[in-house]
């Protein structure tokens, strides 16, 4: 059963540290967030707290190394404000201050993870290398021939994987949120690094020992040397990311804490950002996505449906009544909305300047739209991008003078 069974439905304001670290006026610290929190009290919405993007995390982690000042790229002046994200964390914990302000304000917090994306380079901006993964390889999928490994995809499998994952689940959970929510979007876009001829002759990922040996075990073949059944290849895969899943709902569950997991209804696509962002891996990261089996064992409590960031506004993407076939009637469905549309205006990687936001009315008006198509709830990216900062009086992009309050006023007006 559901912890999330018969719940209202639940409005999720999406927030990376990275964005608003780099562009409000001042520091990320208690004051910062009891600020931001104040003007999300009464609005119904429910706060989601980022924890990490690609191999380092926003909170004071043992289990993964935080953002820290050598992620920037020393030689590259538009680089350089990066910084002020290593210095939230020079500050203190944003995420414990996040909570601490959520309690203060009677705002619901929920933590947010990502396992496909513990490693990715962009070229002169940042380097969100996971130190510990990258001193041992064989931790990420690898080629058949066990020379390449995809640096972000970790072995499911690997008895030190799900013990990393769920010890990551724990220390999360000691934060006090009310729930967790775990992506499958990845910034993971190549290989290894971004360098010519990275992508020359790429072949299928995820030959590890723990899947080499299940297949073994299963069918006495070794599919390194021998031919094998490439359906049966991708369901092991599959239920090696299954187990991972119930180790951690029964973490969460432990807690009677929900657990919500984001993926595109896409049989085997395991990465949502690839396929939408053409990019060329995409094919050789699949596996079997056993969402039937998350259901039924009771390892999650909501299915989302994921989409590659930036969308346009489309409530019912295609493939969502894979789900609804799929699994019981009023088990709860959620969907991942942008509140923003991307506008390429050279401003590099993950500059808000890029970005335009959609009206107030529109916004409320994709909300409304959603509660018609699902049960569980929506969650709202790129919404805290213009809400959740003060430029200080500076207009950025699309967006204006930050904060646009008038967001949070059409919330409390319902």
């Amino acid at each position: 059963m559901s912890l999330l069974a018969n719940r209202p439905f639940l409005t999720f304001f999406n927030f990376d540290p990275t964005d608003p670290s780099r562009f409000h006026k001042g520091p990320i610290d208690e004051e910062y967030f009891d600020w931001l929190f104040s003007m999300l009290e009464g609005t119904g919405l429910t706060f989601l707290y980022r924890c990490n993007t690609a191999g380092r995390t926003y909170y004071r982690s043992q289990v993964m190394a935080p953002f820290d000042h050598d992620c920037v790229d020393p030689y590259n002046e538009e680089a350089q404000y990066w910084h002020r994200t290593a210095e939230m964390m020079d500050i203190g914990d944003p995420f414990a201050a996040a909570v601490k302000a959520a309690r203060k304000h009677d705002v619901p917090i929920w933590a947010w993870c990502n396992w496909n994306e513990f490693q990715t380079v962009r070229r002169d901006y940042v380097s969100l290398i996971d130190p510990v993964w990258y001193e041992s390889p064989r931790k990420y999928w690898c080629s058949r021939d066990g020379s390449r490994f995809y640096h972000g995809i970790p072995a499911f499998g690997d008895p030190d994987v799900q013990e990393r994952l769920v010890a990551m689940t724990r220390e999360i959970l000691e934060y006090g949120v009310e729930g967790l929510y775990l992506s499958t979007r990845s910034h993971s876009w190549w290989a290894c690094f971004d360098a010519p001829g990275w992508d020359d002759h790429l072949e299928l990922f995820g030959f590890n020992d723990c899947v080499v040996e299940e297949y073994r075990k299963r069918h006495d073949v070794d599919i390194r040397f021998e031919d094998y059944d490439y359906d049966e290849f991708l369901r092991i895969k599959g239920d090696h990311f299954s187990e991972m899943l119930a180790k951690v709902g029964q973490t969460m569950h432990d807690a009677e804490t929900p657990f919500i997991i984001g993926v595109s209804p896409d049989r085997y696509e395991l990465c949502v950002e690839f396929e939408a962002q053409n990019r060329s891996p995409a094919k050789y990261l699949h596996m079997y996505k056993d969402w039937e089996r998350w259901v039924r064992d009771g390892a999650v409590d909501g299915l989302c449906s994921e989409r590659a960031c930036p969308h346009e506004k489309v409530l019912d993407p295609p493939g969502l009544n894979v789900f609804r076939d799929a699994i019981p009637d009023g088990f709860p469905l959620f969907l991942w909305l942008d509140m923003g549309r991307w506008i390429n205006r050279g401003f590099g990687p993950f500059h808000l300047g890029n970005w335009d936001r959609y009206p107030v009315d529109e916004t409320m008006g994709m909300i409304e739209q959603a509660r018609k198509s699902v049960s569980g709830g929506a969650f709202l990216h790129t919404l805290y991008h213009y809400t959740a900062c003060d430029s200080g009086g500076e207009s950025i992009g699309g967006y204006g003078v930050l904060p646009r309050t008038e967001y949070f006023d059409a919330f409390r007006e319902g």
